[in-house]
């Protein structure tokens, strides 16, 4: 059997990437691929393969629930659309990887409750905050927070709860920005 492989499909499942990926010592190119369907761990694999290349753009479908690592690494993976099997899956963890599972582009709107563990950035907030219509949980509520006003009323825009920690705005603000 020859130590290369030449995907055509457009649409492929993340099982046969993965036997592919098995069957051949070589690369398995995968330039040609739009669309990657799978559970949550078989995508995962894909991304963590160093014998499958040429993704990158491609849309994802995750056909179960994912975990916020799942997420992260798929969402780190592709600049494409991702669809969620479902999205109110609750999760937690440090605010640089929710952030990171967050950033990419998604086909609905996140639901999903969100526990941060640690003292998040202001940007991290923003993207968290952004990304989810679910409750955000503050660990920790009382670690110091700066940045302009507009970053920080898009930070605390959500439903944020029960945050007490002291806020320095950087730049001139307005009244309004003040009131949110």
């Amino acid at each position: 059997m020859s130590d290369n492989f030449t995907v055509t499909d457009a649409l492929i499942s993340a099982s046969q990437l993965n036997s592919l990926d098995n069957q051949y010592s070589g690369t398995v190119d995968a330039t040609a691929v739009t669309t990657i369907t799978g559970t949550a761990a078989d995508i995962t694999t894909v991304y963590s393969s160093s014998g499958i290349i040429g993704l990158g753009n491609e849309a994802v479908n995750i056909t179960d629930n994912h975990t916020l690592t799942q997420l992260k690494t798929i969402n780190n993976a592709t600049s494409g659309t991702i669809t969620l099997n479902n999205y109110s899956v609750a999760l937690s963890g440090a605010s640089s990887d929710l952030a990171a599972a967050f950033a990419g582009n998604f086909s609905s709107s996140y639901t999903g409750t969100v526990t941060i563990t640690d003292a998040p950035t202001v940007a991290q907030l923003k993207t968290i905050n952004a990304a989810t219509t679910g409750a955000i949980t503050l660990s920790d509520a009382t670690g110091a927070l700066s940045g302009s006003a507009a970053d920080l009323v898009l930070a605390f825009a959500g439903t944020i709860t029960g945050y007490t920690g002291n806020i320095t705005i950087t730049d001139t603000h307005t009244l309004s920005q003040l009131k949110t």
